[in-house]
Parts: structure tokens; C-alpha cells; sequence
């Protein structure tokens, strides 16, 4: 008897590699960022953004000796875009121009996420950058927010206090699809990142108030009416300059772009397009999607963009193995409650009632559950995985296994980093 090939293969798990084996007969394809240039001398290139900026004076001109600036930070869950090489970059900057350090103050874009350790920060500036400059983590529940009025979409919005004192204001962060604002990176860090609990709630809300010709999705902006009213929410801040970053699944920076708020962020958008937008020729029957190992995986909450981007390779009633080991375990219980619900109708319901954007996570990850098997390999209890509706298996060889009991797995979707690559069919 003939001894079918087995061909091996390993996503990111962690800080380790998760291996798995396929039939040699298996059509596997992997949903692979595009080959680009890693920049090398960054800070070279930084230097350059910042002099000749998209749509903006120079940065140079923009800024003057002895004013107070807040520059606008994402917090750990983005330490991917290693703030702490180029954050110092733009310190020695403002330096150059006569701003000090003591002028400086660093704010975490938090959004509705909890309040950070100090390790965590250290995860994201580095030792340098908190030796240097005071750093404060955004609080969207503080009483000393400032009411700036009402965006045309009826959203109330109230914005972090030292925000909207600072002299001038720079946001930083990184760009990658999203599956609710189009794109990550850009006014998001000031919406929902520095901005009032109502607002971001209001904001996201309207996710579930869609009118006709309006669309959500990664990669959608200009009929995204959640996106639109970011863009609202951030006029009305105004910050005054922008530096964001694209990284590609190596962590490399393959994208610098500085300068308007607005404009710098939307070439930003379109290197991530070029870059992370994969045409796959079908879908597979299933589709065994990793977050792209450690930090991108450290919740389940956040590995949700890799199970979303899933989602858009996998048939009809297909299998999705996602691999995410979740060391910091499920996310915010504001994630986990929504659960308790009955089904996904019941939470779709009460999110029309009470909107918040882990409910709405929660209501995708439903959603998806209730079109496919979501296997999830992970750190967590089983116990836990089972209540957010997937199965826990303690490997994707073992997932495979039990997707094999039903049927013949003829092709295969990998998505080594799910939270990156967004498959075009």
C-alpha cells in the first residue's frame, strides 16, 4: 500500500513556531504579504518625512522653541510598529528646534483599554524614551475632558484634557487594515484613542446604524461612516503634524509618511493596500490563520483581526484553525461578557441597546462562529474558548485531525500573519 507524502509546514505561535503536517495531494496556499523593501536607515528616512512632508509645512516650521507638545502614542497591542526606535528620533527633533524634553509629555492612546504597567510601556518606547519624557496613559473615563462640541453624525465628543491644552499636537502610530475603521493608524489615535468613553461608544456605534450605500470592512473608508466620523472627531482636535509607519510581518518599517493628519495617512492606507491586499484564487475548506506570533498574539480580543481576515478565504460552512497563544490571556471582560448572551441574535440585540466595541468584536467573532468551525489554539482554558463558541485544541495537527473525520480537506488557506494580509478574492 502506497504511503501518501506529508509535506510540513509552521505558523508563528508565541515566540515559538507551531508545525503541522498536510497531504502531499492538499492544495496549500499562503496568503503571504508582498515582497517589499525593508527600510534600512530610518531614522535617515524619518528625517526626510519630516522636512518634506504630505501636504504640510515642514516640520521645522511648524514647531517653535519653548512649546508644549503632546505627541499621541498606541499602546502595547501596537508595539509591533516599535515606537522605541523611531519615537526618539522625533524627540531629537523637536530638541533641535528648542523644545526640551520637560516640554514634551507622551499620551498613550489607550482608548477604553485599561491603564498600563510600566513594563508595558517600556514594551513600547523603550528604556530611553521613559527616562526621558513623562508618559500618561489616557483615561476615556476622566471628568476633566473637554466638550468639543458635536460631529454631524450626532456623536458627542469629549477629548483627553492634555490633548487639546498642548501648544501642538503630533500623532504617531502604525497603519494596517481594520475591520471596522477601514484602516488602523492615522485619526485613530485620537479617535477613539485619546477621546471620552460616550464618545468612542457613540462613534463606534454607528457600525449598527448603517444606511443604504454605507459600508464597513477592512480597507473601506469613503463610505465607512464610522471612519468619516473619525476624520470628524479628529478635525475638530486638529492635530498639528502626523508621523505613522507601515511594518511588514517581519516588524520591518516599509512605510514612513509625515505630514498632514488626514493626507499623510491616506498614502499610508495605500502602501498597506499594496502591500498586505492578496488576491487568492478561492477559498479554501479551510484556513489555518496565525496572528503573527508574539506581541500580535497576546489576546484573543485582539488575534479577532486575524480571525476576521479568515473569514474572507474560507467556503461557505468551512474550517477555521486559528493560532493564538493569548499569554495575556482572552482581553477585557468587556470582551467576555457579551457571551453570556444566548446566541447571536440575543447579542445583536442588545448591542442595537448598549454599544460598545468589544460587543461589537464579540458580535463578528459570533458571526463568523456561526458560519464555520473555529478551531482556536491558545494558552486558554478550554473551558473559556468554549464559551466564546470555538473549540480548543491543544495543536493544528489536532485540528486537522478532527476537520479530517468529516471530510476531505482539498485545499488550504495559511495566513502566517493573519492580522497583516487581507485576501481578495
Amino acid at each position: 500500500m502506497e504511503v501518501l507524502k506529508m509535506n510540513r509546514y509552521s505558523v508563528l505561535y508565541g515566540k515559538r513556531e507551531e508545525g503541522f503536517q498536510l497531504p502531499g495531494d492538499c492544495k496549500v496556499n499562503f496568503v503571504n504579504a508582498k515582497p517589499t523593501k525593508a527600510i534600512v536607515d530610518y531614522k535617515d528616512e524619518i528625517i526626510k518625512a519630516l522636512a518634506s512632508p504630505i501636504n504640510s509645512q515642514s516640520f521645522y516650521n511648524i514647531f517653535k522653541k519653548g512649546e508644549k507638545v503632546a505627541i499621541v502614542v498606541s499602546d502595547y497591542t501596537r508595539a509591533s510598529y516599535r515606537f522605541y526606535q523611531f519615537i526618539p528620533v522625533l524627540l531629537d527633533q523637536l530638541n533641535s528646534i528648542g523644545i526640551s524634553d520637560q516640554d514634551i509629555k507622551i499620551i498613550m492612546s489607550t482608548g477604553d483599554h485599561r491603564e498600563q504597567t510600566r513594563e508595558q510601556h517600556l514594551l513600547v518606547v523603550g528604556e530611553e524614551v521613559l527616562n526621558r519624557v513623562k508618559i500618561y496613559d489616557h483615561d476615556c473615563m476622566a471628568e476633566d475632558m473637554v466638550d468639543l462640541g458635536t460631529t454631524s453624525r450626532g456623536t458627542k465628543v469629549f477629548m483627553n484634557r492634555m490633548v487639546c491644552e498642548a501648544d501642538k499636537v503630533i500623532v504617531t502610530g502604525g497603519i494596517t487594515y481594520h475591520l471596522l475603521a477601514g484602516f488602523g493608524g492615522g485619526r485613530k489615535s485620537i479617535a477613539p484613542g485619546v477621546s471620552g468613553y460616550q464618545t468612542i461608544q457613540e462613534n463606534h456605534g454607528l457600525a449598527l446604524k448603517l444606511q443604504r450605500g454605507e459600508f464597513l470592512g477592512c480597507g473601506c473608508l469613503d463610505v465607512n461612516p464610522v471612519a468619516q466620523d473619525m476624520n470628524e472627531i479628529t478635525e475638530m482636535v486638529k492635530p498639528d503634524f502626523l508621523l505613522n509607519v507601515v511594518v511588514n510581518e517581519k516588524k520591518e518599517f516599509i512605510g514612513i509618511v509625515a505630514g498632514h493628519w488626514h493626507d499623510a495617512f491616506i498614502q499610508g492606507a495605500k502602501i498597506v493596500e499594496e502591500s498586505f491586499g492578496i488576491p487568492i484564487e478561492e477559498k479554501g475548506d479551510v484556513v489555518i490563520a496565525s496572528s503573527g506570533g508574539f506581541p500580535k498574539d497576546v489576546q484573543l480580543y485582539q488575534s479577532i483581526k486575524s480571525l476576521d481576515n479568515a473569514s474572507y478565504a474560507v467556503k461557505d460552512g468551512g474550517s477555521i484553525i486559528l493560532v493564538s497563544e493569548c499569554s495575556d490571556g482572552p482581553g477585557p471582560d468587556s470582551y467576555l461578557v457579551w457571551f453570556e448572551e444566548n446566541n447571536y441574535e440575543a447579542m445583536q440585540e442588545a448591542l442595537y441597546k448598549n454599544f460598545t466595541m468589544p460587543g461589537f468584536v464579540a458580535l463578528r467573532t459570533a458571526e463568523i462562529i456561526k458560519n464555520n468551525s473555529v478551531y482556536l489554539v491558545s494558552g486558554l482554558d478550554k473551558k473559556l474558548v468554549e464559551k466564546v463558541g470555538m473549540k480548543p485544541v491543544n495543536s493544528v495537527q489536532e485540528a486537522l485531525t478532527l476537520i479530517a473525520k468529516g471530510k476531505t480537506i482539498q485545499n488550504v488557506q495559511v495566513l502566517p500573519y493573519g492580522s497583516l494580509t487581507f485576501p481578495l478574492v
